[in-house]
């Protein structure tokens, strides 16, 4: 993966990220909860995606495949919460 796709893949999720926070304040607790579980997965995420780059300077092969993966999970269960947000 090129570091300008996973960039790019990333600026995605946060974006994402950013819509689903202003539509939680509504949701039910148990979505909540879930969002909470995801908030944390983004931000162990965001620390290993800073690290990398600081470290490398730009991410290393298997770094990327990695962070590549990282950012599609975070992504399908971003997914998931807006289904389910549409839902209620």
């Amino acid at each position: 993966m090129e570091n300008d796709k996973l960039e790019k893949l990333w600026r995605e999720l946060k974006t994402e990220r950013d819509e689903l926070r202003l539509q939680m304040h509504l949701a039910k607790a148990e979505l909540r909860d879930e969002w909470e579980d995801l908030e944390e997965e983004y931000a162990q995420a965001q620390q290993k995606f800073d690290r990398f780059k600081k470290e490398t300077g730009e991410l290393a092969g298997e770094a990327k495949q990695a962070m590549g993966i990282v950012v599609d999970e975070i992504g399908a269960a971003y997914k998931r919460v807006r289904q389910r947000l549409k839902q209620q």
